[in-house]
């Protein structure tokens, strides 16, 4: 429980801790991580007599670390560079001056490139990219060797994300890391228990039965053979990482004389290993949106994006383990709090 304590913060630029008259000047700060988006992150400050925009302390480029806690112990956020600044003039309100910052995520989507990866896996490439970056690697080793994958015009960052969802993996760029792995609820990397009117302050999960499929088809056409390749995946695949029945079984014949089938056609295929892995990737996608939800809980730094949370005292039916998907760490005048987006392929 944090209510006896006090929400606390420190902010490094280039390796410095940043001056507390500075620091008495933050009116807010927002840390966003989104497993589709590169994490970022916000700090507002009040600049009325712009001695901080006159300083020039925050130019583009600079190097920020952002560390959260209670009580002066801190757990380090997010480390980033800033890459926008934002000014805010209103009439009787205080002239506001705000830095905006991505993680090292952001350097991979910068440059186009088209070119072509022989003979390689696709955790080859995401080291090899790795390296070209001068970032560290974190990589869960892939078994299917390409003759030939080529890089259209895509930046670095998109053609990595395209070769992940083929097959259910995460990309992510974790201070001077990427990481190229399974889908980390696969992991059952657990955080923090929330439990709704003690820690948990809102949270609004749906269930949403029409975005179960029943089965995934992937068609697509071997150059060399010239034969059709079709990989199929069906009710019950799915990664169960999660304790619980699978939605797609609770769904499985409530429609009469009814199939939810998804079809993905004119996909380059190499072999049957990879259609099929494609189709179980993008069932396990569909599937984990049979229940989701959005919530606010008190500041906790262990909430991350990637991450499983267990949710007490919702009922039986909505309880026990989700999959953090996105979360932004609010922490402002007002307190400290985290707003999160979850997902999970089961029911109690």
């Amino acid at each position: 429980m944090h209510d006896k304590l006090v929400p606390d913060m420190e902010v490094l630029i280039e390796g410095q801790k940043l001056d507390q008259n500075i620091m008495d000047k933050i009116i807010s700060v927002k840390i966003d991580y989104n497993l589709e988006k590169i994490d970022m992150f916000i700090i507002s400050f009040n600049d009325s007599s712009f001695k901080i925009q006159n300083s020039k302390l925050f130019e583009v480029g600079k190097n920020i670390i952002i560390k959260l806690g209670y009580s002066r112990k801190f757990t380090k956020m997010i480390e980033g560079e800033v890459v926008q600044m934002d000014f805010t003039y209103e009439t009787s309100s205080p002239i506001v001056f705000s830095i905006i910052g991505f993680d090292k995520m952001f350097r991979l989507s910068r440059t186009k490139h088209s070119r072509s990866f022989l003979k390689m896996k696709d955790s080859e490439i995401a080291s090899k990219i790795a390296s070209e970056m001068g970032l560290q690697t974190q990589i869960d080793s892939t078994s299917q060797r390409f003759e030939y994958l080529f890089q259209n015009n895509q930046s670095n960052l998109n053609f990595l994300k395209q070769r992940a969802r083929r097959i259910n993996y995460e990309i992510e760029v974790e201070d001077n890391t990427l990481v190229f792995q399974k889908a980390r609820h696969e992991k059952r990397k657990k955080t923090v228990t929330l439990r709704w009117e003690n820690n948990l302050i809102s949270f609004r999960p749906k269930i949403d039965a029409t975005k179960i499929v029943d089965e995934v088809q992937v068609k697509g056409w071997n150059y060399k053979t010239k034969e059709l390749i079709k990989g199929v995946a069906r009710t019950g695949d799915e990664v169960q990482s999660i304790r619980g029945k699978l939605g797609s079984s609770s769904v499985k014949g409530k429609f009469k004389n009814t199939s939810f089938k998804n079809y993905q056609t004119n996909i380059p295929i190499a072999s049957q290993e990879e259609a099929d892995n494609f189709a179980n990737s993008k069932l396990n996608k569909l599937n984990m949106g049979y229940l989701t939800g959005y919530g606010i809980a008190i500041g906790e730094v262990k909430i991350r994006a990637g991450h499983l949370i267990e949710i007490e005292g919702v009922g039986k039916m909505l309880e026990g383990e989700y999959y953090i998907t996105a979360c932004e760490h609010s922490f402002s005048t007002r307190g400290y709090k985290v707003f999160f987006d979850v997902q999970r392929n089961i029911e109690k």
